[in-house]
């Protein structure tokens, strides 16, 4: 592992050496960063902490989170957010109301209280039957992203439950977000309960997920616009953190890590132009139009289709808020390109088309490039995290395809 202040910390921390630890995520937090690393299961920790798996800009632990294998990996954080927490679950250093670095096991998350009780059957059953429902096999966790939220698939006699987990600071504004677009006409997953520590349990979607459903291109953006126009009608008044917040944090961690790696002049200048660029085409887009509400991280994964590719069903709406109308576009545009990228069966082909129609129709805001492009470096960030050089550099070149108003698949030859 190429040298990690985080990775030496949490070395310090268990006593053992970083050569055993696998990077497997970071990403900003607070004033700081939450690092994840993978560490080879010894018998140590409090077991069903979960097995591997990647995704959704986290550590998803994919199984049964209950009754992991002895050997399975464990997963630690390092977390230099120095957010406030209700009560400590791990190490800390510094103060002991913010804490400089936090060192935490999966599912001790400080910052989301209910994971640890939600991510065992005994306890998930009895929150299932408050629902009214009777859980039949473990919970199984689906997604995570540390210090943020979490999802727990749960198997149901009649189909499955979804259980989010959030911080308990933000419960309320995630209930809020599903009412106030239920009431616009938006179809949400119903939303069964929730508690004050941050637990939210929901129905399932309706409809498929569009990653398995047949669909034409010009077809399921023209849903997408439609959804967008419907999302403008939503009573909010709280604002998103759009995209381009995170651009200098991506960037710098980019830099660094193309020096680690191989002290690539070459790569830190491309990054380094890549980024004065987005920066750039951002601070050139002026006299906009008022702020909008958005869904904050829209992607075709977050949509559910029915009869004759209507959408059905929309998801996660959590990141629901009010921001630039720039923002739906870019993230949809840069999920799709980081899709077929990840795609290696015939539907490759079908989901570049997805990246190329969606840059052609929404490339002419000026503010979607640049914030497509701050997209595209946080994969690139992940990919080069995970040790896919070949990832890193595809998504780059993208990344100045689409700044140059060229289709996105035309940069990934």
């Amino acid at each position: 592992m190429p040298e990690n202040p985080d990775a030496e910390l949490l070395g310090d921390a268990l006593g053992i050496p970083v050569e055993r630890m696998a990077l497997r995520s970071r990403e900003p937090l607070g004033g700081g960063s939450v690092t994840g690393f993978g560490l080879a299961g010894d018998g140590a920790g409090d077991g069903g902490t979960g097995n591997g798996g990647t995704g959704d800009d986290g550590i998803p632990v994919e199984g049964a989170v209950e009754g992991a294998e002895e050997s399975a990996e464990l997963f630690y954080f390092v977390d230099t957010s120095r957010l406030p927490v209700e009560r400590e679950t791990g190490l800390t250093l510094g103060e002991s109301d913010r804490p400089e670095v936090r060192i935490w096991q999966h599912p001790a998350d400080p910052h989301l209280p209910a994971l640890p009780a939600v991510s065992f059957a005994q306890s998930m059953d009895a929150l299932i039957a408050r629902a009214g429902r009777s859980a039949v096999a473990a919970p199984e966790l689906v997604a995570y992203r540390p210090g943020r939220r979490a999802v727990l698939r749960v198997a149901c006699t009649h189909g499955y439950l979804w259980v989010k987990v959030v911080r308990p600071s933000r419960v309320e504004r995630v209930v809020e977000a599903h009412r106030v677009c239920s009431e616009a006409g938006i179809p949400v997953p119903a939303l069964l309960m929730w508690s004050p520590d941050g637990v939210i349990v929901c129905e399932t979607a309706d409809g498929r997920p569009a990653a398995e459903t047949e669909w034409r291109a010009d077809a399921l953006l023209d849903e997408v616009d439609e959804l967008r126009l419907r999302l403008a009608s939503v009573r909010t008044e709280r604002p998103v953190r759009g995209i381009r917040s995170r651009l200098d944090w991506y960037a710098s961690r980019l830099g660094r890590a193309a020096v680690d790696a191989a002290g690539d002049a070459r790569a830190v200048a491309e990054i380094d132009a890549l980024v004065e660029r987005a920066r750039r085409g951002i601070a050139a887009a002026v006299d906009r139009a008022p702020l909008v509400p958005v869904h904050g991280d829209l992607h075709f994964g977050q949509l559910f289709l029915g009869d004759a590719g209507r959408i059905a069903g929309v998801i996660d709406v959590d990141t629901l808020g009010l921001g630039d109308r720039a923002e739906d576009p870019a993230a949809f545009l840069g999920h799709a390109i980081a899709s077929a990228l990840l795609t290696e069966s015939e539907l490759a082909l079908r989901v570049w088309e997805l990246a190329d129609a969606a840059a052609e129709r929404w490339g002419s805001d000026p503010l979607v490039p640049p914030l497509t492009a701050v997209h595209l470096l946080g994969h690139a960030l992940g990919a080069t995290d995970r040790g896919d050089e070949r990832m890193r550099a595809a998504l780059l070149r993208i990344a100045l395809a689409v700044m140059d108003g060229r289709p996105p698949s035309e940069g990934a030859r």
